[in-house]
């Protein structure tokens, strides 16, 4: 919903906020290694309309913290941000359109200046200006490559519909049109600074949402054919249209594996995780991870029974990996955060339990986080209490908390450690040490949707 409009980006740099990180740059030990800056991303609000905006800003001090002042770096995206495996990039995306055609451009950020380090424009010819055009960016594993999933609408057959009003029985006449949705891929090389692509996957009639991951080498993508354009009849459930998965060469619009996907359809909003023992890993439900061999396409499942808890409200559940090879699955709605074992069939090696809280589901999207080692995860208090509470993942024994009564949205572990909650109120961003000690507050105009 925050893919904003389809302008032109615009960045902004601050002589300030570059000023800062030469400061900082020249003051520090030379063996230390460079701050990074946080990534603050939402809408202003009040808006007008749709206008999705990045700031940034480096994280307080955990001693003699200073004031935290985001500076915008980005508006009019026209996708969510993407952060690179290694945490040093991140990577936007904008689409402009026009009676010639379309075009994409591909800015990446360099965490530790807050500056684009390079940028890319994707001509799309072909595209008329009525197309509506969605983006989903994907980094591979190493941080080498950046693959974009392109879902293109063309509307055709355009017409009058005459509606009839319930209420007062008239008719009123609307605009109508059909749309066909596609998908096209592209790539942005880092280390070259330039585009492969675009290339068409010739999948009309496709729906527009689409799942996708990456490892080193190759991009999964699940598709799912337009439904409507799909011969049913009763008594046929075989006709009804089957996910696939697609295993593309980074770099290549040429499928090297096509097969067959579960019978859950591509939202692009459930968890995808390359595993470090092997294969692709997609969390449906909430519980049951689907695992996909990389070589074959091959699909296995697992439940994850600790997680096979009913709830009477959603939760934004997540899959995460972690520095020893295991994986985090995380539902806030049931108070529950599993680590499993991929390499030996998805064994739960631990549980957390905690309680639910106030918020476990809508922006911003973290709701539990990690330690950079992965030794304690960081959770919403409960909906009575509020604020944080930390656990550790060994025994899932909680050993740090803080409230102030305040109910917090969103909770991330910055790259320097230091643990950043989302507030609803002004100021939203507020910052803690590991053991939740309190280390001062940030506000933004944005409603924050996600913290890179």
């Amino acid at each position: 919903m925050l893919t904003g409009s389809m302008g032109v980006a615009a960045l902004i740099a601050s002589r300030d906020l570059f000023a800062s990180s030469r400061a900082l740059a020249a003051t520090a030990p030379p063996a230390a290694p460079a701050a990074r800056h946080f990534f603050v991303y939402g809408i202003p609000g009040p808006a007008p309309g749709p206008n999705s905006s990045v700031q940034a800003a480096l994280p307080p001090a955990l001693q003699q913290p200073a004031p935290v002042a985001p500076v915008q770096v980005a508006a009019q995206l026209a996708a969510l941000p993407v952060q690179s495996p290694d945490q040093a990039t991140l990577a936007l995306a904008t689409v402009a359109q026009g009676s010639a055609g379309a075009t994409l451009t591909l800015t990446l950020i360099d965490a530790v200046s807050a500056a684009a380090r390079s940028r890319g424009v994707l001509p799309l010819p072909g595209v008329p200006a009525d197309a509506s055009i969605t983006v989903t960016p994907v980094f591979s594993a190493d941080s080498t490559v950046v693959a974009l999933v392109l879902a293109i609408t063309l509307p055709s057959n355009a017409r009058t519909i005459t509606k009839v009003n319930p209420l007062t029985g008239g008719t009123v006449a609307l605009p109508g049109a059909t749309w066909t949705s596609y998908h096209a891929l592209a790539y942005f090389d880092l280390s070259a600074a330039s585009f492969s692509g675009p290339f068409d996957l010739a999948d009309r009639p496709s729906l527009a949402l689409s799942t996708a991951a990456a490892d080193s080498s190759d991009l999964y993508l699940w598709t799912l054919k337009e439904p409507a354009a799909v011969r049913s009849g009763k008594g046929d459930p075989g006709s009804a249209p089957v996910p696939q998965l697609t295993v593309y060469p980074l770099g290549s619009g040429t499928a090297r594996l096509a097969t067959a996907a579960s019978s859950e359809w591509p939202t692009g909003g459930e968890p995808v995780v390359p595993l470090a023992a092997g294969g692709i890993a997609r969390l449906v439900r909430g519980r049951d991870v689907e695992v996909y061999s990389a070589s074959t396409g091959g699909l296995t499942q697992v439940t994850l029974g600790s997680l096979a808890i009913a709830s009477a409200k959603p939760g934004a559940v997540s899959m995460r990996a972690r520095p020893d090879g295991t994986v985090l699955v995380a539902d806030p709605a049931i108070g529950r955060a599993v680590v499993a074992d991929p390499a030996d069939s998805f064994r739960e090696v631990s549980v957390i339990s905690f309680p639910a809280p106030a918020l476990p589901i809508g922006g911003p999207a973290g709701k539990i986080a990690q330690s950079a080692d992965g030794g304690v995860v960081y959770v919403l208090g409960g909906a009575g209490a509020g604020g944080l509470s930390a656990y550790t993942v060994a025994t899932g024994a909680l050993t740090a908390s803080y409230s102030d009564g305040e109910q917090y949205s969103g909770v991330y572990v910055l790259p320097s450690g230091t643990v950043l909650a989302v507030r609803t109120a002004s100021p939203r961003l507020a910052f803690f040490g590991a053991s939740l000690a309190p280390i001062g507050t940030a506000d933004t105009d944005l409603n924050v949707t996600a913290v890179f």
